[in-house]
């Protein structure tokens, strides 16, 4: 071996090496937490392994910090009977979103929600979320049979940024759904009906209120799936709502399936942070 390219390589190899395992210990870090609070309904281990002291919170029922957290959480995660189903996990890059059906109190309908997390070198640090209440007789957070193999992150990232793109920052909902939707969307609001064209008809009528606005927060893409957190509202008086969709994208990278949540904005909070 030439001794010129012994030392370059071993700077490539010493240089890419830490963004390769970041990526991996965000996976390993949420797959250990996803384990320890919602399954295991280990508040406090879960959150002294993985969550930073001065972790910041963005819910406005809680104030910040992870003892703050511990102690607002662990006696809803030890109710009896209470569950925390998760139904799809998102990791990307130093965020992380977890979709799940959220039930603290038993004889409650319970409620669907998306929690997002942010990482900075392998610990949670940031954390947002949004909360609907279940109504009865639905199943918002139902599942379909999806595709086997992961997906492929990099095509879905692409197509998803031209569509929220489209959707948000043109406002073109008609063009959005056309190119990067199915027509047989399968849909889980119960507002909405099912496949493409009710979606759009439903979307179309809400940013046609006047002093309607809906600015985009974070994006998320994890194989094929995608998410979007933003906030929406339908006149210039509205406080605004707090909203998580989640999408399906199959093995041609089209939206096959769709999620979301809302949270109405309260007037007030027990923390310094928006809901964004």
């Amino acid at each position: 071996m030439n001794a010129r390219w012994a030392l370059p390589g071993l700077a490539l190899i010493a240089l890419s090496a830490p963004v390769f395992a970041q990526a991996i210990d965000n996976h390993r870090v949420m797959r250990d937490f996803i384990e320890r609070l919602y399954v295991k309904h280990d508040v406090a281990g879960a959150f002294k392994a993985h969550v930073a002291p001065d972790y910041i919170q963005h819910n406005p029922g809680l104030p910040d910090g992870r003892q703050a957290a511990i102690e607002a959480l662990a006696p809803m995660f030890a109710q009896p009977g209470s569950r925390f189903d998760v139904k799809h996990v998102l990791v990307d890059n130093d965020l992380a979103l977890v979709h799940l059906f959220g039930r603290g109190k038993p004889g409650t309908n319970g409620a669907a929600v998306a929690d997002i997390y942010r990482l900075e070198d392998g610990r949670i640090v940031e954390h947002w979320d949004v909360l609907q209440p279940v109504a009865p007789d639905s199943d918002p957070l139902a599942t379909t049979i999806g595709p086997k193999e992961k997906g492929d992150t990099a095509r879905n990232r692409q197509a998803f940024s031209a569509f929220i793109d489209t959707l948000f920052a043109k406002g073109d909902v008609e063009a959005a759904y056309n190119r990067f939707v199915a027509a047989n969307l399968i849909q889980h609001n119960s507002r909405m009906g099912q496949g493409r064209a009710g979606a759009i008809a439903a979307i179309t009528a809400l940013r046609a209120a006047p002093g309607a606005t809906f600015s985009v927060q974070r994006t998320l893409v994890d194989g094929n799936f995608a998410a979007v957190h933003y906030r929406g509202k339908l006149s210039v008086t509205d406080r605004g709502a707090a909203i998580v969709e989640i999408f399906r994208f199959n093995d041609e990278g089209m939206i096959v399936e769709h999620w979301d949540m809302f949270q109405p904005l309260p007037e007030t909070s027990r923390n310094a942070h928006p809901m964004f």
